[in-house]
């Protein structure tokens, strides 16, 4: 699930139902009422009528609270450098042991957060960029990108085609192998066919040259 954006936020007559539920405190329930009533219920205590569930239309479940205008969003205080686990080491590209830390690279699938202690800086870090690790940050990188994988296609009615299954299978098994996805349409320069979405090469896995051996 995605974040709600704060211009989804419904409140008073921004609510388009004309029946609402109401949390009734005594009852310790959801009550059915028109939106008038709630809105002169929730008036009554000097509080707002507050859509608790964005996208919920017909009779959405409200609360009655407190509210600031204009919106804005809670404010946590920043966040100070990170303490990472000294457990959770791996061998950089720079040559020395970087740390993963909490948190996903917020790019595209498969970055996990890291943290450099010679440059103190926090940056992201992909599987196939990182060295030898430790077996604490192997298995820390395998739930991650277990959790990460994207969600399989589906089509507007809620059915998913069988092609596009097999696909996404495929895909996202090779993606937890390489933590990598390039989310974009790309074909095989030599058969044509759809590569799929983990890669961004420009052959599919039949036609993509073997590496070739160190030193040759």
């Amino acid at each position: 699930m995605n974040m709600w954006r704060l211009e989804e936020f419904r409140f008073d007559e921004g609510i388009e139902a004309s029946e609402v539920l109401v949390f009734n405190d005594e009852r310790g329930e959801l009550e059915p009422m028109s939106r008038e009533d709630a809105l002169a219920l929730a008036r009554s205590r000097d509080a707002h009528l507050i859509a608790s569930w964005p996208g919920d239309v017909d009779q959405p479940s409200c609360i009655i609270g407190k509210l600031s205008l204009p919106l804005r969003w809670e404010r946590l205080p920043e966040e100070g450098p990170p303490d990472p686990d000294p457990r959770l080491w791996f061998e950089a590209a720079c040559g020395g042991r970087d740390f993963l830390i909490e948190g996903q690279g917020h790019t595209f699938p498969g970055r996990m957060s890291a943290w450099c202690p010679e440059k103190q800086v926090a940056y992201n870090v992909s599987l196939h960029e990182m060295g030898a690790m430790s077996e604490e940050a192997r298995y820390f990188v395998s739930g991650f990108l277990s959790g990460d994988q994207p969600g399989p296609p589906s089509d507007p009615d809620g059915g998913m085609d069988e092609l596009d299954r097999q696909a996404w299978l495929s895909a996202t098994a090779r993606f937890r192998q390489s933590g990598e996805w390039y989310g974009r349409w790309g074909t095989c320069e030599i058969c044509g066919c759809v590569l799929l979405p983990d890669s961004g090469e420009t052959r599919c896995h039949d036609h993509r040259e073997p590496p070739r051996p160190e030193g040759g």
